[in-house]
């Protein structure tokens, strides 16, 4: 599709979010069944929940935009498709101490979080500066949520980094 105009970014940028999305439904669960931590793997289910209801959310924006969701093989970035790939190889590293393991799903969780949350805050900017407040607003409530899962793996990362250098330093 051309760039030709901030609506094509936007909607290009839209797909692009579908597309991540879609992916974190796939990759989330497979990350929370390789933590050893209970709430790391219960943040990272909670967050493949919450991942439904940005679907949800970019489906109403398809809808309002009046335009259809692109295959999220032709949406997709190469840095998300390079993300979800790392999010893979660290889950299946069983022989890797499980503290350490932890400390990298939540590293590479956030990478995927930071992509996210620089495509809502694009794409809510776009849209306010198109007049597109509903959309605007949508994606708004997204990327708070996004922001605030960031924080959450944050504080998780605090006391499970600290254990995976105490095994570190027990070898």
């Amino acid at each position: 599709m051309p760039l030709n105009t901030m609506r094509d970014l936007l909607i290009d940028q839209l797909n692009e979010l579908h597309a991540a999305e879609k992916h974190s439904l796939d990759v989330l669960p497979k990350l929370a069944k390789a933590a050893a931590s209970p709430k790391l793997a219960r943040a990272l289910r909670d967050h493949a929940e919450e991942s439904k209801e940005h679907l949800s959310r970019l489906n109403d924006v398809f809808e309002e935009l009046g335009v259809r969701v692109r295959a999220p093989e032709r949406a997709e970035s190469m840095a998300s498709k390079g993300l979800c790939r790392d999010c893979l190889r660290l889950a299946e590293m069983k022989e890797a101490d499980p503290a350490v393991r932890d400390a990298a799903l939540i590293a590479v969780a956030q990478h995927v979080e930071h992509d996210e949350i620089a495509g809502y805050g694009c794409a809510r900017t776009w849209a306010e500066l198109l007049g597109q407040a509903t959309i605007a607003s949508n994606l708004r409530k997204t990327l708070a949520e996004e922001r605030r899962s960031d924080t959450d793996l944050t504080r998780l990362a605090e006391s499970l980094n600290k254990r995976a250098l105490a095994a570190a330093a027990s070898d």
